[in-house]
């Protein structure tokens, strides 16, 4: 029934897949060219660096597909190997604030996202401030910081995200951290290919952040509940139908901003992330062949589950001995 509802955004779907197709063999290519050098150089142990470059490269093509979404939706050129580089932090970002139980880890990634001078402990977190050195490289030293102020604000409120793993957490206090999660990691994505937009544009790409992390949360209901994570949807709070409400209600701010033509292929990414997440939940069996033919099909890779994530950051011996010696 949400989809029934929601089905004036499915009128972009044919002009979406012949822009995915064509985006996603271009980010593929960029994150062969730009990120794998850059992890193979950077990981030193082979079985780790295998590990990253499936997980980073399946986050590359889905955060870079959305970002070149953004850029196409305003008209804005074609970023890919920002948008490549873009989704490999995103991955790469979440998996150390979620796996590294490092006491100082955030105040250090706080100094990277803050622009100020950064010491990794470790391998992945000396490949996160590289590939965060080469998006800087590839912007213009202007707006530049933009994208990072943002960052460095959604900086805390990840850190915060780590609350849902605590039993009686709030509604509140879960809706907080949910909507400036989402909020703020689409306003840094969409920073990259428009880093000086103004109030209103910022507040319809905060939204859509919100109602993206939203879904995001209902594709992952099964899986936050097996894990402990308390999110408004694993807690029935937000259902898939309000979720799809809602962004059928961002249709006409999104047609009134960027014009019918350019707001109908956005609105088609849309739907078919709804359609992903309905036939998720309700036909798990069809996700899971999904996943299989994915390892085949570049397209797929974008609409299913990636791998899990990558293993807590280790400090190497050098690492460890510069830590001894501060």
């Amino acid at each position: 029934m949400a989809l029934v509802r929601c089905v004036r955004l499915a009128a972009g779907l044919p002009a979406t897949a012949v822009f995915a197709r064509r985006a996603l063999a271009e980010l593929a290519g960029a994150f062969e060219d730009v990120v794998t050098p850059m992890v193979r150089r950077t990981l030193r142990d082979p079985a780790e660096r295998a590990r990253a470059l499936d997980a980073l490269r399946a986050m590359s093509l889905k955060i870079g597909y959305a970002v070149l979404s953004y850029a196409h939706l305003t008209r804005r050129g074609r970023p890919v190997e920002v948008a490549a580089l873009a989704g490999a932090v995103t991955r790469l970002y979440d998996d150390l604030i979620d796996g590294d139980a490092d006491p100082l880890l955030d105040d250090r990634l706080g100094e990277l996202f803050g622009l100020r001078p950064f010491v990794p402990r470790g391998d992945l977190e000396r490949l996160l401030a590289e590939l965060c050195h080469q998006i800087a490289h590839r912007l213009h030293p202007l707006p530049a910081a933009t994208p990072f102020t943002a960052l460095h604000e959604l900086h805390g409120h990840q850190c915060q995200s780590r609350r849902q793993r605590e039993p009686g957490l709030t509604p509140d206090l879960l809706e907080k951290i949910t909507r400036g999660k989402g909020a703020l990691a689409n306003l840094t994505l969409c920073s990259l290919v428009h880093p000086l937009m103004d109030p209103r544009e910022r507040e319809l790409v905060m939204a859509l952040g919100e109602a993206f992390q939203s879904l995001d949360d209902c594709m992952d209901v099964e899986h936050d509940r097996r894990a402990g994570v308390s999110t408004l949807p694993s807690l029935g709070i937000v259902t898939l139908p309000d979720v799809a409400r809602r962004m059928r209600a961002l249709r006409p701010a999104l047609v009134a901003r960027y014009g019918r033509a350019p707001a109908r292929q956005y609105s088609g990414m849309i739907f078919f992330l709804l359609l992903k997440t309905v036939v998720g939940r309700r036909l798990p069996i069809l996700g899971r062949l999904a996943r299989r033919l994915a390892a085949r099909s570049t397209v797929l890779t974008v609409f299913t589950r990636g791998d899990e994530a990558l293993p807590p950051a280790v400090p190497t011996m050098s690492a460890q001995t510069e830590g001894e010696r501060s």
